[in-house]
């Protein structure tokens, strides 16, 4: 079988003319993952998933050649592709990334500010030279600021003109047109009020192959537009912190990996935001845009989101805050002699909890050790404080998940119902109130029975710890009203205004123990960045998820097992799902992992509106 592309071939009519542009090149990648099992909550069948640190991805693939992992927990560059292929026990996934990397413009810096000369930019950019010559093809061409893969809401395929490839043509009549004169003396073209400006593309120089190319080739547009402009080499610490306060910079390289389809988050491109921390890093003001946000933001269906998502589109098509350089496939091999059932994800690929939960021996029997390299030497079983890579979905369950998809799977909860004052007069007015009936068979490790009140708490102890400091409370529970449980499964949550968005955020948060989290006996509001379990004794460890944490050694590995007391467990036999506690591990604090370093990252991560998005210096 081999990978291609969404579509083989685009033709975008205009209104005069017709432009055919360069189709993105789809090579031949082998892909051998396995098709979505019929119910993908239904599992784990393995005993234990084993989280081995080796950080050098070299010697990651080594270990994958020899055995000692199953599945390489990371992408690997395409050169190595041919020789990991004519290895029969080993196959490789391939799937188009669910991001992009990009170039943010200061729209708030004269003459960056003005939005045709960001458009000569990105007529000059050569795209299609940066996918053939940087990625070997390996790329899909792309414009939209929402990634080609969130077909609910993405319209690549109905922009009426593209910026694939270079028109420098183009670039210098916009800007002659609105005034850049070219100096005699210097050979540059100068701002329309006379004065000379250059522009520097700063980037993370941990990949001279892709961020430094992407950098240089702006340069190399911005100088095709006889614009003074070169790539800067900087750290990825100081190019965020620029970004997140609003600090002074021209244009920045780095990249974007998004979770599920919420594109809330394009409100957070409105003009009320150029001053907000960690929001709208372009500076963006648009007054046409923000119209639009009050729409999106107030949507209560999908066809109200869409068109509000689509006129969002075109502006920032038009405007460039952001010029996307290219959408990348992630190749990721995989060991199969020994297990099948890995599911590809859209948000997290092969190393999602789909994957952990479906795989299973080649014979079907239950059991067996997964073992799958991690190159980050510090984590944390914090839900509030994870990096977002894979620990909360697997260890603390949602009243619902995000499926390969994208798809809303239940999870504790068997129904959620939404209603406003229109459907029931009980709500206020500009409410938006969610019933959700959970299911009767969840516990947590400890034997405690799984019920609304701990729904209903934890939302309660996001809110009141976002006073604390926790960023939760704004990203996920802003506007949160009410969290109640009127019956053991039945929970109610209200919101202060009308909106669909509530339901994709409240619903997917790992749901956490009421006997633990709570501020009379249990972890106070104050203490939700410092709760450390597994890493200090006197911080208990108690959760529902799929897998429960077993084994910690520092620099070496850590480990999950399964939860047999999981309410999705397969079955063998027609017992009752077991209740009896499982006995939390006692760690030796002196291996414990620093995962205290974590929370100002994740503060960036999920504040505001980065929830469903994580920012890299780079991706490949």
């Amino acid at each position: 079988m081999y990978l291609k592309g969404k579509s083989e071939t685009r033709v975008i009519a205009g209104a005069f003319i017709v432009i055919f542009f360069f189709m993105a090149f789809s090579p031949a990648i082998p892909v051998h993952a396995q098709d979505e099992p019929e119910d993908t909550r239904i599992g784990p069948y393995i005993d234990k998933v084993v989280f081995k640190y080796i950080q050098d991805k070299t010697q990651a693939v080594l270990a994958l050649q020899s055995g000692d992992i199953d599945l390489l927990g990371d992408w690997i560059w395409y050169d190595k592709l041919a020789e990991l292929d004519e290895d029969p026990d080993i196959s490789i996934y391939s799937a188009l990334r669910y991001g992009y990397g990009h170039i943010t413009i200061n729209c708030g810096k004269y003459p960056l500010n003005i939005s045709g000369f960001r458009r000569a930019f990105a007529y000059a950019y050569d795209k299609a030279r940066f996918q053939t010559e940087v990625l070997a093809g390996y790329s899909q061409l792309h414009d939209s600021l929402v990634p080609y893969l969130n077909d609910r809401y993405c319209i690549e395929d109905q922009l009426l003109y593209h910026y694939y490839n270079p028109h420098p043509e183009i670039g210098n009549q916009i800007l002659d047109d609105l005034g850049f004169e070219i100096d005699p003396n210097t050979g540059y073209r100068n701002a329309p009020d006379g004065s000379q400006f250059r522009v520097e593309i700063v980037y993370d120089s941990v990949s001279e192959r892709v961020a430094g190319s992407a950098a240089r080739y702006g340069a190399d547009a911005l100088n095709s537009l006889h614009v003074d402009a070169k790539a800067v080499v900087m750290p990825f610490s100081v190019i965020l912190s620029t970004l997140d306060f609003h600090l002074d910079y021209d244009m920045a390289f780095f990249a974007f990996n998004f979770f599920g389809s919420d594109v809330l988050w394009l409100e957070g491109l409105g003009s009320q935001y150029v001053d907000v921390p960690y929001v709208n890093d372009p500076n963006f003001e648009n007054n046409t845009y923000d119209s639009w946000c009050d729409v999106l933001r107030s949507s209560m269906t999908y066809e109200e989101a869409y068109e509000a998502a689509t006129a969002m589109q075109l502006i920032l098509h038009e405007s460039v805050p952001r010029l996307v350089v290219y959408q990348n496939y992630y190749t990721q091999p995989y060991r199969n002699d020994v297990f099948t059932g890995h599911v590809g994800d859209r948000d997290k690929y092969l190393h999602g909890q789909w994957t952990f939960r479906n795989v299973r021996k080649l014979d079907g029997s239950i059991g067996g050790i997964f073992k799958v390299s991690y190159d980050l030497s510090t984590f944390s079983l914090n839900p509030f404080l994870d990096r977002g890579d894979f620990h909360s979905d697997l260890l603390y369950p949602g009243l619902y998940s995000i499926g390969p998809n994208h798809e809303y799977i239940p999870n504790i909860a068997e129904s959620i119902v939404m209603e406003t004052h229109a459907e029931n007069e009980d709500v206020f007015e500009g409410h938006t109130r969610f019933t959700a009936e959970i299911i009767r068979s969840a516990s947590w490790t400890d034997g405690t029975p799984l019920n609304a009140s701990d729904i209903a708490n934890t939302y309660t102890y996001i809110y009141e710890s976002g006073h604390f400091g926790n960023p939760a409370a704004v990203s996920i529970l802003g506007g949160l009203v009410a969290a109640y449980a009127p019956t053991p499964y039945k929970a109610i949550v209200e919101f202060d205004t009308e909106s669909m968005w509530h339901y994709s955020r409240f619903a997917l948060q790992p749901i956490l123990p009421k006997h633990i989290f709570n501020d009379v006996d249990g972890i106070g509001y104050d203490g939700w960045s410092t709760w450390d379990p597994g890493f200090n004794p006197e911080h208990p460890y108690i959760t529902a998820g799929p897998f429960y944490f077993t084994d910690l050694q520092s620099g070496d590995f850590f480990e999950f097992s399964a939860n047999p007391n999981f309410w999705y467990r397969p079955q063998n036999s027609t017992d009752p799902i077991s209740t009896t506690p499982i006995t939390t591990p006692t760690f030796n604090t002196s291996l414990a992992i620093a995962s205290g370093a974590i929370g100002a990252a994740v503060t960036v991560l999920v504040g505001g509106f980065c929830l469903f998005r994580i920012r890299e210096p780079v991706d490949v």
